[in-house]
Parts: structure tokens; sequence; C-alpha cells
């Protein structure tokens, strides 16, 4: 199968793999192509995420190449496999005075992990989006464990540390700046799921900072960790997700009352707890006037 130029892909390795992958499989064969025919350029950005196996937005994204010297737009042909067909792709060499850190992937160069996240948090033209890639590449790349609290902070401490130092090299005049600092210093590893880093991200943009992830209670026998928390108020804010409670109406129904004793319990101990799902993040002025109310009543 053709990819581009004189790079072609054995049919026969693709046997075991699912039609819905197919398109990861092209992408990755035309980065090689890419590697192979234009050997001074970089994967960046979300692609470079993507290639790494981090979060990337999108979750397929295009590919994007930086380059010491002035290009030309390179025309990837439509690709065709079986009844499939993978669109043609037009990928636009960035001119950069200095390329950023790059790892060598069997001939491939890819953008460092931290300088991809930096390179994705200053570009992106949602804030929203960029904070909770960066929380969910962070849990990941530290390896964030509840269990294991304090090794947890401290590798998201030399995480943020080193995305501080790319950041720093790319001067005060680097485009979106301002943008990848304010996520870096508010996104947090603790935030486990999507859903979770949503709602960091509405608390911090409405300027509510003082919010810990992964609040550690112990109350009858058990221990548990609020997803969001403000202590000095004991008021506790969960996020509810559908993968949260299962798939069958006997796991839902079995997590939904381990969910309302959780309650209890935290309750007992002096907690108010907001519970929140996706359709209260649609809808985040009301949402926060909801929690600044608990707070404000909380304080009196």
């Amino acid at each position: 199968m053709k990819i581009a130029g004189r790079t072609y892909l054995d049919l026969a390795k693709l046997r075991n793999i699912g039609v819905e992958h197919l398109p990861e499989v092209v992408l990755a064969a035309r980065m090689y192509h890419l590697a192979h025919t234009h050997r001074a350029l970089i994967v960046t950005g979300q692609c470079a995420l993507w290639a790494q196996g981090y979060v990337s937005d999108p979750a397929l994204p295009p590919i994007t190449v930086a380059s010491s010297s002035t290009g030309h737009p390179i025309v990837l042909p439509a690709v065709t496999i079986g009844t499939h067909t993978v669109a043609p792709m037009r990928v636009m060499p960035q001119h950069a005075r200095r390329l950023p850190e790059a790892i060598d992937a069997g001939g491939l160069l890819i953008e460092s992990l931290e300088s991809a996240q930096i390179t994705a948090a200053r570009t992106s033209r949602n804030r929203r989006a960029a904070f909770t890639q960066m929380c969910m590449n962070a849990h990941a790349c530290t390896r964030f464990d509840n269990f294991h609290m304090k090794a947890s902070r401290d590798n998201e401490d030399a995480w943020k540390f080193f995305l501080e130092q790319e950041l720093k090299q790319l001067g005060n005049r680097a485009r979106g700046r301002s943008q990848a600092q304010w996520i870096i210093t508010h996104a947090d590893a603790g935030c486990a799921s999507p859903g979770e880093a949503r709602l960091l991200y509405e608390l911090c943009a409405a300027g509510l900072t003082g919010a810990r992830t992964q609040v550690e209670v112990w109350t009858h026998g058990h221990r548990y960790f609020i997803d969001c928390a403000f202590l000095a108020e004991r008021v506790g804010i969960e996020f509810d997700g559908r993968a949260k409670y299962g798939d069958d109406p006997g796991s839902i129904h079995a997590s939904l009352a381990r969910e309302r004793e959780r309650q209890r319990h935290l309750e007992a101990e002096g907690w108010h707890i907001i519970r929140v799902g996706w359709h209260d993040l649609d809808h985040p002025a009301r949402l926060i006037a909801q929690i600044r109310a608990a707070l404000a009543a909380r304080v009196g």
C-alpha cells in the first residue's frame, strides 16, 4: 500500500488491526515518510504529543513540523486501504529560528515531551481544552497515585519545573507565553479525568484558586479522596462521570449505593459535598455561583 513517494506499507502487517485504527496507522506511516524524505524536520506540538502516547487535541492531530529553513508545502496523497480512504494531507513546515529540543525515535525527530506540551499550550485557541490536556498529560507523566501522594506531588513539581524552563527559554515575547504560563500555574496532576480537569479550570478561571485536588479524608474506617476541595470551608466538589459508575445496571446500582454511603460519611465529618456532571460544566456561570454560595454559607 502506497503512503507517498517511494514509501509503502505492508498490508500483511495490518491484518489484525481494526478499521477504526487505520487512520492512526496512516498518520504514523506519513510521519516516517517525512522523516526519510525531509530529514531536518521536527514533528511538533499536538502531533509530537500524540507520537509519544500522550493526550493530543484533536485525538488524531494534523502533522505539524518545524524547520530551520524556509520550506514549501508538502502534499501527502490520499491513502486507500480496502474500502477505507484516509484524506490527503497538506503539511506546511514552520520556520523556526531556534528549533525545539527533539528526541530521535528510529530516525523520526520529535519535539521533546516538555517542549511539545509548551507548544500546545501556547498555540491552542481554546484555553479550556489546553488546560484539560495539560492536566491529563501531567497525571500520566507523573504517574500520579493517590496512595503515594508525596511522591506524586514531588513528580508534579519536577514536571512543572521543566515546563517553566522550556517556557523561559522562549523569551518574554514568545507568542502565547501568558496563556501557557497561566495553564502551567493552575494545572494539576491530581485531576484523574477530563471532567475533573474541566471542573478545576472553571474554578481557576473564576478566580477560585484555593481548591486542592485529591483531598484525603479518613472516616468510618474508610479512606476517601475528594476530587476537589476547599479545606478551610470544608466544601468538596465531586465530578460524576458515567464511566465512574459502570456499564451495566448491576454495577451502576452498586456504585451509586457506595457513593451515597461515601457522601453520608463525608457529611458526618462536616463536609458539604457538591456533585457536578458534564451538564453542569456546560453552564459554568451557574455552577460557579452555586459554589460561591456554598463557600459563603460555610464562612458565615
